[in-house]
C-alpha cells in the first residue's frame, strides 16, 4: 500500500534568502561599526592626549598640564598665600633650588604676605628679600619684578648658582642669603632663627613633595 505524500500547505514553503538584502544588512552593520570606532578614536584624542603636541605660535603656558607632585603638595602647603601663584614656575626649577625658594620665602615674607612694594604701592613679587642689580628697585634697595614668572626666574637663577655653583646646599651655608659675606654685624639670634626656619621648611618640602618632585 503506497503512502500518500502529504499535501503541501500554502505558506509552508521555506523562504529563500535574498542575497541583495543580506548584503545590504552586512554593509549597514559594517558602516555603523566604523562610525562608532571613529567617534571613539576622536573622543580619546581630544581627552587623553595633546600635551606633547608642538603647535607653532604657542608657549608651554598655553596648554593645561598634569600637575606634578611638587605642584600638588606644595600648592596645598602655601594655599591662600601670594606665593601660591608662583608654584607652577617654582616647580620647573631644580629640586634643591625649588625647596629653598619655598623655605626662604616663608622666613623672609611669610610666603608673600609681607613683601616690598614699588613707588606706586604695587607688589614687587619679591618674597625672598632679594637685592639685585638693576634700576627697578625700592627705596630700600629691594628688587622689583614685573611678574611672578620673572621673579622666580631671576631669584631661582641666583639660588641655583649658590646651591650648585658654590655648593652652599644647606641652610647654615646658605645664610649668606641673609648676611652676605659675613654675619658679624647681625644678631646671632636672628641668624639662628633664619637657619632654623629655612631648615624646617626645606625638610617639610622634601617630606611632602620629594627631593626630585619638580622634575
Amino acid at each position: 500500500m503506497k503512502r500518500k505524500t502529504p499535501l503541501a500547505v500554502k505558506g509552508d514553503k521555506k523562504k529563500k534568502n535574498d542575497p541583495i538584502q543580506d548584503e545590504s544588512v552586512l554593509y549597514l552593520s559594517v558602516l555603523l561599526a566604523s562610525v562608532g570606532l571613529i567617534a571613539l578614536l576622536i573622543s580619546a584624542a581630544t581627552t587623553g592626549i595633546g600635551y606633547d603636541i608642538d603647535v607653532a605660535g604657542t608657549t608651554p603656558d598655553s596648554f593645561p598640564h598634569a600637575k606634578t607632585r611638587f605642584e600638588r603638595e606644595v600648592g596645598k602647603m602655601v594655599e591662600g598665600s601670594p606665593i601660591a601663584a608662583m608654584v607652577p614656575y617654582i616647580a620647573k626649577q631644580d629640586p634643591e633650588t625649588a625647596k629653598f625658594l619655598i623655605s626662604i620665602a616663608k622666613h623672609e615674607s611669610n610666603w608673600g604676605k609681607f613683601s616690598p612694594k614699588d613707588y606706586a604701592g604695587q607688589t614687587c613679587y619679591n618674597y625672598w628679600g632679594f637685592r639685585g642689580n638693576g634700576d627697578n628697585v625700592t627705596a630700600s634697595g629691594y628688587s622689583c619684578f614685573e611678574s611672578p614668572k620673572e621673579a622666580v626666574a631671576v631669584v631661582g637663577s641666583r639660588l641655583d648658582y649658590l646651591v650648585h655653583g658654590l655648593a652652599l646646599d644647606t641652610p647654615r651655608e646658605l645664610v649668606v642669603w641673609k648676611c652676605g659675606s659675613s654675619c658679624a654685624g647681625h644678631s646671632p639670634a636672628d641668624v639662628n632663627r633664619w637657619i632654623g626656619n629655612v631648615d624646617f621648611y626645606s625638610k617639610k618640602v622634601e617630606r611632602v613633595a620629594g627631593v626630585d618632585a619638580s622634575r
